[in-house]
């Protein structure tokens, strides 16, 4: 495309490593463990954390939050999730879903003293649940595992879902992002899954304005997307 923004490299294909389901467990573990890290301190909690509070305060502080977040990983967004209902004294009630039996696995692992996060392996193409079943509906560092007639897809069903709002958080794809993930992984890690989906997530993200054709196809009306450190789009649906 340009010097700046590299073609989108989207091979269905080639898939990201984490996809699988025969990992090794000790590889998929150490992964796991370092996008929680990546998530903690690069973009990842922080950037949705004020899009989160906005749709909460427009809730009935009497009634609980209910939300489901997509392709939850190891449920480092559910756990930053509930910590920060407490915080502002809400109730909330998480379901998180992936389709990998391993990453469920771990997942299980890092959340089974919390009571209010119920984990489900589902596809998140073929979602069962009922309109507006949920206040909010998350999406991190998904979308961009799937091809754009996908990515709109999942768009419809977040919109659908959601009673108040949706969230994506995903990755703004740029040379100098891509440089910079290469660089920061293989100097931090030397876990292999690491190193080879951090650097093609890079290239499978999107820019603003395929992010906002995305949104026009999936038929939203009220919706932003907004740049955030450390490579982020963030797309909020109303």
């Amino acid at each position: 495309m340009s010097l700046i923004i590299p073609e989108r490299r989207f091979n269905p294909d080639i898939i990201e490593m984490i996809d699988r389901t025969d990992n090794q467990m000790d590889m998929l573990r150490e992964n796991l463990k370092n996008l929680r890290t990546i998530n903690k301190y690069l973009g990842g909690l922080g950037s949705v954390r004020p899009y989160l509070l906005r749709f909460i305060e427009q809730m009935d502080r009497h009634k609980k939050i209910e939300i489901l977040d997509l392709a939850t990983g190891s449920a480092d967004h559910p756990l930053a999730l509930v910590h920060l209902a407490k915080k502002v004294g809400r109730h909330v009630e998480i379901t998180a879903i992936d389709y990998n039996p391993q990453v469920l696995r771990i997942a299980r692992e890092q959340t089974e003293s919390f009571k209010n996060i119920k984990l489900q392996q589902k596809d998140i193409l073929n979602l069962d649940y009922v309109s507006q079943n949920f206040d909010i509906v998350l999406c991190s560092l998904t979308l961009h595992h799937f091809s754009l007639e996908q990515a709109v897809h999942i768009l419809k069903e977040m919109k659908r879902l959601s009673r108040v709002g949706f969230i994506v958080n995903d990755l703004n794809r740029t040379r100098l992002a891509a440089w910079t993930v290469w660089a920061y992984t293989h100097l931090t890690t030397r876990n292999p899954m690491t190193h080879h989906d951090a650097y093609i997530s890079i290239l499978r993200g999107f820019t603003p304005k395929e992010l906002d054709n995305l949104a026009r196809q999936a038929d939203i009306r009220k919706y932003s997307i907004k740049k955030h450190l450390f490579f982020r789009l963030i797309l909020t649906g109303e």
